[in-house]
């Protein structure tokens, strides 16, 4: 299936950079140029990845993430000028999947986004079609998990979090297994993120009275058998 990526990018020239890119990699790309054009063509064209760019005209990029996060469970990825760690916190607790810092590679960023795309579209080892723990249910397949039949708005991260220690309930899990688990073996990223992701997805579990994810202290996570 021919997947679709929607740039939001007001520098033209990196759009199309990076539009050329993707496009040679098979993907069928669409380019926003300011936040409001960003937020409606995700709603109509219903991408199956959204490359952000933070400072844009109209309505900034945080804005869009969050308005997007709320609607959509697709993966994100930031792409701004700002380096420090609490701009990156803060874009990740709105729901972002990957942050990536201006001026980046334009091979990375294709390599970013195939990464999320496999994340999120498939598994590589075979799942039942659905689990079952008390009020929530897994469909590993569809990658959707419901809670009394009502779906959770997760993000393909925190869905990947909760189907992994879902499977294992039981076995605790570091920080740094989280992180090979969940992003892959050998993607960079610091131990804040994983914190921040349990965070988010412990926010929407309790939201729906699910009480199940633990925190072992000074060793990491566990779904409670």
């Amino acid at each position: 299936m021919n997947r679709k990526v929607l740039i939001a990018e007001d520098n033209v020239e990196l759009s199309d950079m990076a539009r050329n890119y993707l496009m040679k990699e098979g993907y069928t790309v669409y380019q926003a140029f300011d936040g409001k054009q960003a937020i409606e063509m995700t709603r109509s064209l219903s991408p199956d990845l959204l490359l952000l760019d933070i400072m844009m005209p109209l309505c900034d990029g945080t804005e869009v993430c969050k308005i997007v996060r709320m609607e959509k469970n697709i993966p994100i990825i930031v792409i701004s000028a700002r380096s420090g760690e609490e701009d990156k916190l803060n874009l990740l607790s709105l729901g972002a999947d990957d942050y990536m810092t201006k001026p980046y590679s334009f091979k990375e960023m294709v390599g970013r986004v195939n990464a999320q795309m496999r994340r999120y579209f498939s598994f590589s080892a075979p799942k039942p079609e659905v689990r079952n723990y008390g009020d929530l249910a897994i469909y590993p397949e569809d990658m959707i998990a419901k809670v009394r039949g009502e779906e959770l708005l997760l993000t393909a991260k925190e869905f990947r979090m909760l189907d992994v220690l879902t499977l294992n309930a039981g076995r605790v899990f570091s920080k740094q297994k989280l992180m090979d688990e969940v992003w892959g073996v050998g993607y960079f990223i610091d131990e804040n993120t994983v914190a921040v992701t349990v965070n988010r997805l412990r926010e929407k579990l309790k939201k729906a009275n699910v009480d199940g994810l633990e925190t072992v202290w000074g060793i990491g996570y566990r779904w409670k058998k």
